[in-house]
């Protein structure tokens, strides 16, 4: 039996985009962050020429949300066949762990032009440009003429998942390094005695471990005391 449209256009989309050259920088996990992305796609009524669509996408700082409250109001500017293959994986978010943490995506004005050319000679002459004019953010994708903004939103989730084990890292310790900069003067003088005290006389490391587990605030200072023990 023939799939439902709907479930074809982007299912069908999502295997037939190669991403050709990813950014070669993370998403920024405090700032916003732009895309600059070419989209090459064959024409189905002229599979010899070539239709390029140039544009940004423009992330924002992650926020931590769990599978269920993903929605199509994560996506600005997209069309249905993106909002379905988001709500497709809204459906499957258990079985892909790293939605569990999500960026919003707008998609900024593009421009696009259809080129009487062969898409692996434009392919070959666009990566050689990206090359020659070096940009930490540029990609190069070769997908479909329709729907293509899911071939957007599919690059989009590879960036996301390149992009969240490092994040999380960071936004950790920045919270961490926030929570110590707002602990109580006395505490914090105390510990970092602690720590001096035990970085000349390694017996006093035990002692260093019940004072941080007596203030709760051992897992937030395990990597300093860990590296004591080394």
């Amino acid at each position: 039996m023939k799939q439902a449209p709907s479930k074809f256009d982007f299912m069908y989309a999502v295997r037939h985009t190669s991403i050709v050259c990813a950014p070669k920088r993370l998403l920024d996990p405090f700032d916003q962050t732009t895309i600059d992305y070419t989209l090459l796609a064959q024409p189905m009524d002229d599979p010899h020429k070539t239709r390029v669509r140039m544009g940004k996408l423009q992330t924002y700082p992650p926020r931590l949300v769990l599978p269920g409250d993903l929605s199509v109001q994560e996506l600005e500017g997209f069309g249905p066949q993106a909002e379905r293959y988001l709500e497709f994986l809204q459906t499957h978010a258990s079985k892909i762990r790293i939605l569990r943490y999500s960026y919003r995506l707008k998609r900024e004005k593009y421009t696009e032009h259809l080129l009487s050319e062969p898409l692996d000679i434009v392919k070959a002459r666009v990566k050689a440009e990206m090359a020659e004019k070096p940009n930490p953010y540029a990609s190069l994708l070769v997908g479909v003429d329709e729907p293509w903004d899911v071939c957007l939103l599919h690059l989009f989730m590879k960036l996301v998942q390149a992009s969240v084990p490092k994040a999380l890292e960071q936004i950790e310790q920045r919270a961490q390094q926030s929570f110590r900069d707002h602990l109580p003067p006395d505490d914090r003088q105390e510990i970092e005695r602690a720590f001096a005290a035990a970085a000349k006389d390694p017996s006093l490391i035990k002692e260093l471990g019940r004072l941080l587990k007596s203030k709760g605030l051992f897992e937030m200072y395990q990597d300093r005391f860990f590296a004591l023990i080394k």
